[in-house]
């Protein structure tokens, strides 16, 4: 009687564990990607391939380079203007950034200037 008992929970536990695993490793309930906010320095706008490249001062002496094609649902946001394009913003303007890193580099989410 204990030995039935024994293996049933051994059962019970292994599909416990396999359960747990495909929930794990399924793409859809996977975690979504990070996305990274910063402020810095427009530093290249490209209109023709819908790029923009900020420059984001870590240090005194270290820059981090965020640059990108925007994604296609980026907001872009110029003081209170929502319904603004990537040709209303200007190379040296001050913005806040929200970027995602992909295998293929970064995707601007978000460009909003004060």
């Amino acid at each position: 009687m204990k030995t039935g008992i024994f293996f049933r929970d051994i059962i019970v536990i292994g599909i416990a564990i396999i359960f747990a695993a495909t929930l794990f490793a399924t793409p859809s309930l996977a975690a979504k990607p990070k996305i990274y906010k910063m402020e810095g320095k427009i530093s290249a706008i490209d209109l023709q391939y819908n790029t923009v490249v900020v420059q984001v001062p870590l240090t005194k002496k270290n820059v981090f380079t965020v640059g990108g094609p925007l994604a296609k649902d980026a907001v872009l946001k110029r003081g209170n203007k929502k319904d603004v394009s990537l040709k209303d913003f200007k190379v040296g303007d001050t913005v806040i950034v929200e970027w995602e890193p992909t295998s293929q580099g970064h995707v601007i989410k978000l460009l909003k200037s004060k």
